[in-house]
């Protein structure tokens, strides 16, 4: 099947918390993650039939700020341009944005081919309490 790209917040929850534990991201209870898919100004998903392989959200004002979260692709899909496709779905059409996001070492390469460089003038908060 071909791979279709969405940009609605019509995601299965429970794909999703499937996708994060494959990909390596922290477990979420299941209402704080439909909470941080309904809270995103934008969303990607990536869908092979009715399979969920990627997902990518955005916390925007959507004019000038924006920050890229939750950037995750089925390890069996990788490597075939899915994460660059829904980033750039994310990124099209806001040129006043700027963006911000975390990243994994391994990904930053997917990062500077879209554009981003490393930032040292940033800031951070560790959480108070745990996702699950």
């Amino acid at each position: 099947m071909a791979i279709t790209y969405r940009d609605d917040k019509d995601i299965d929850v429970s794909a999703l918390a499937h996708l994060r534990a494959i990909c390596g991201f922290a477990e979420v209870a299941p209402a704080l993650l439909a909470q941080m898919v309904e809270g995103a100004r934008y969303v990607a998903s990536a869908h092979d039939g009715d399979r969920l392989i990627g997902f990518a959200r955005a916390i925007s004002d959507g004019a000038t700020n924006g920050y890229i979260s939750s950037v995750m692709v089925d390890p069996a899909y990788r490597r075939r341009g899915i994460g660059r496709t829904m980033l750039e779905q994310i990124l099209r059409d806001k040129p006043t944005i700027r963006w911000v996001l975390h990243t994994r070492k391994e990904a930053s390469p997917l990062y500077e081919r879209l554009g981003f460089t490393p930032a040292e003038d940033m800031m951070w908060s560790r959480r108070r309490a745990p996702l699950a």
